[in-house]
């Protein structure tokens, strides 16, 4: 049986991933498959920068609004829900992964351990709850004394990789490290990665940019909405750069200048460490330029020109 064609198009926030992909389906029948993990989620638009209308419009999306806010959400999951997506499309179409979240890719097309059971609801929400009063370095603290593997891997401190790892000792008993000794298989397909970059100046303008837009156009209200359904401030979900400033700002913590700044600086930090970790991967072909310029120029690559 012939491998089925994927393409994977991979860059920073804010890059134009999306842009691309819908002008792509202009000269391909494909599906779109997002790779963002906070898109998941239902009633999150302004602050994940999901497709508009129009973008959905120009073809099919996948993998967006799955969830309610308050639910939790894993990486082998998505692989889980990714691959049913591709795997239903039509022959006649072409699969396009589209998003900045490597974990995420990582785990829909190279493959995942399928030793990672299911998060446990209650024992993440115990956890979450802990990391809003006692603050994501005493959670990293106690991941060093349980995992010192895995806390060697997430020493960024990222709350949701270091509540995942212990939500999963919690619940196991086990390091959550032990799962990356597991056999992988990755799945039948024939991925071509395209990787989607600007100049770092240019990147960080546009970043700013986008972040003042979505502060502009709302973002503090669908941030009180979410909440206003009583989803915890702590949950997966809104622990996220956007939603976390837009709560500071509601609880009085900072004013709406400082949150925007904090907001635009985190931001660009993030977009940072998404290039970090797309660099190290060399099956990626990079592409610089305006929309029409990447058009042309990763549709020649891929052969659809």
């Amino acid at each position: 049986m012939s491998r089925r064609r994927v393409i994977a198009i991979v860059g920073p926030t804010a890059v134009g991933k999306t842009s691309l992909a819908v002008r792509l389906a202009s000269l391909l029948s494909m599906e779109v498959v997002s790779a963002d993990a906070r898109q998941v989620y239902r009633m999150l638009d302004i602050g994940t920068a999901k497709p508009t209308s129009h973008e959905r419009a120009a073809c099919i999306h996948h993998c967006i609004d799955l969830l309610d806010p308050n639910e939790s959400y894993s990486a082998a999951e998505y692989a889980r829900d990714a691959r049913m997506a591709i795997n239903s499309m039509p022959q006649t179409s072409t699969a396009v992964v589209v998003g900045g979240s490597g974990l995420y890719i990582r785990a829909a097309l190279d493959g995942f351990s399928h030793d990672v059971v299911p998060p446990e609801q209650s024992v993440r929400e115990a956890l979450q709850e802990r990391l809003l009063v006692e603050g994501k370095d005493r959670m990293f603290e106690e991941l060093i004394r349980v995992d010192p593997r895995a806390a060697q891997r997430y020493a960024d401190r990222n709350p949701v990789r270091v509540i995942r790892a212990l939500e999963f000792y919690q619940s196991t008993g086990r390091q959550f490290s032990s799962t990356w000794d597991t056999v992988i298989t990755p799945p039948p397909y024939d991925v071509t990665f395209v990787g989607v970059t600007q100049e770092r100046a240019a990147l960080y303008s546009t970043i700013d940019s986008r972040c003042e837009q979505m502060w502009n156009e709302g973002l503090v209200d669908e941030t009180r909405a979410v909440l206003d359904t009583g989803v915890s401030p702590s949950s997966q979900s809104l622990q996220t750069v956007g939603y976390t400033e837009a709560i500071a700002f509601l609880r009085g913590a900072m004013s709406a200048s400082d949150a925007l700044t904090h907001m635009q600086q985190a931001t660009r930090n993030y977009a940072k460490r998404q290039l970090t970790w797309f660099k190290r991967d060399v099956r990626i072909t990079w592409f610089d330029g305006n929309a029409e310029q990447l058009t042309e120029t990763v549709g020649r690559h891929l052969g659809i020109s």
